[in-house]
């Protein structure tokens, strides 16, 4: 289970570190939130068996902790509008240090004793432009591939807690997880949002609604070969989108879950009767005039007018294919106020042509499963962003593969050193890679070939 999300400081009224002197457990973490009347809480910082913190600790003017060295943390004011990372100590009256990941947006190799490294479950908090973020996850991760999850995910700071058996979340629904129900922690962090509710939302506390386009009493959105159906594709990306976006915490309702016939007006109303809905997307595929195959091909996102948030979900969205390599239109978001679903809308509304049925050379993608599955996540990838809600990988690429006593990869290790490319060869070659630090490694390449 994992809990993970961005906040903008407007939407926060406290960031309170909270002093556990009555011992609460962790299958209590609902006593805490009852008595400050937080939003949500985490697991804090490493303790001493003497339940002392042993980290620079600081909570509402009172020190915790404050051992002689300086470092990096997470500091702020009463109100938490000031929240951001700075050398410790400081003068703000909150901050929290423990092990310092990722500083202006750049990772470090983090610094911890030995009973903190290994594959474990992982909590953190930090910043993503501008925003309070956390994760909280039961999924294993050593420091560094910790880092490098947070570093795809776009944080710009970030400072990894106590893991493994006091990682832990609850939130005011009752949501949440405890990996040692009984452990008792002397700090928990509780967070009082300024927006507290949170009902029909996710633990992100967003929510979009995935139109399926068409169904299967629509034959005409095929391919000329009929070897391909729109509705199929729809319903089948809509199911692949919604399991990344329920995975990241945003909640998520299916205009035709089931495949039925649903229609237009029934689907604008589902969305409208959703208060505070944070984006509606329709899913479809293109067709070019006339009834056989068409040199008209690529990916493009229709909008009801320029500006807004509307326009801002499809550049995130357009933003995450393109790096997927798909096929784009040379005019990729589009503005059209006839199309039904966007006019009746009232959230910020996008409908995504993935490809054009019409076009060979499309249709062989639209019915690829990997293509779709590159797709979907790259799709979500961009909601995410878009709603500022941290991505949270799928489990499949939280396994690391082993790389042992690679020389080949040793002497190319050496080749992007000394090229510039990278710094801290040891660890490139000792690291346990996954799709996110190769993702990494391969932006680091661009980065500097581009220059």
């Amino acid at each position: 289970m994992q809990f993970a999300e961005t906040i903008v400081l407007e939407k926060i009224r406290r960031i309170q570190i909270y002093h556990n002197t009555k011992r609460y457990r962790q299958d209590q973490m609902d006593q805490i939130l009852a008595e400050t009347g937080g939003s949500f809480a985490i697991g804090g910082p490493i303790y001493l068996s003497s339940y002392q913190a042993c980290c620079h600790l600081r909570a509402d003017g009172v020190t915790h902790c404050a051992p002689d060295y300086t470092t990096y943390g997470m500091a702020w004011s009463a109100d938490a509008q000031d929240y951001g990372m700075e050398k410790l100590p400081s003068g703000k009256s909150n901050y929290i240090e423990c092990v310092h990941l990722i500083v202006d947006g750049k990772g470090v190799d983090p610094h911890y004793n030995a009973d903190m490294g290994g594959r474990r479950a992982r909590q953190a908090i930090g910043a993503k432009e501008g925003r309070f973020a956390y994760i909280a996850t039961e999924a294993a991760y050593t420091p560094e591939q910790l880092r490098d999850v947070l570093l795809s995910s776009g944080w710009d700071a970030a400072v990894m807690l106590d893991g493994g058996g006091s990682v832990c979340f609850r939130d005011s629904t009752g949501a949440g997880f405890a990996c040692d129900p009984g452990r008792v922690m002397p700090f928990y962090i509780v967070v009082h949002r300024a927006d507290v509710s949170e009902s029909d939302t996710g633990s992100s506390g967003k929510h979009v609604v995935l139109d399926a386009g068409h169904d299967a009493g629509n034959l005409a959105n095929r391919s000329p070969d009929g070897s391909y159906y729109e509705h199929e594709f729809a319903l089948d990306m809509a199911r692949r989108i919604r399991a990344h976006l329920e995975r990241c915490g945003i909640a998520v309702t299916e205009t035709r879950p089931d495949g039925a016939a649903v229609s237009l007006a029934q689907r604008c109303a589902i969305a409208n009767g959703i208060a505070g809905l944070d984006l509606f997307v329709s899913l479809h595929s293109n067709a070019a005039g006339g009834s056989g195959w068409s040199s008209a091909r690529g990916w493009s996102a229709y909008i009801y007018g320029a500006g807004g948030k509307r326009e801002q979900a499809a550049r995130a969205i357009l933003a995450r294919v393109r790096e997927t390599g798909t096929a784009v239109r040379s005019t990729p978001i589009v503005q059209d106020p006839s199309l039904y679903v966007l006019k009746h809308t009232a959230a910020p509304a996008v409908l995504i042509e993935h490809a054009f049925h019409t076009n060979a050379d499309d249709v062989a993608n639209l019915k690829d499963a990997a293509w779709r599955a590159s797709v979907a996540a790259a799709e979500s990838r961009g909601i995410a962003d878009h709603l500022g809600v941290a991505w949270v990988p799928e489990t499949s690429q939280e396994t690391p593969q082993e790389t042992p006593g690679d020389p080949e990869l040793e002497a190319a290790v050496d080749i992007l050193t000394a090229a510039g490319i990278i710094d801290s060869p040891d660890r490139w070659k000792a690291l346990e890679y996954t799709d996110t630090s190769v993702r990494l490694l391969i932006i680091k390449m661009a980065k500097a070939l581009g220059t």
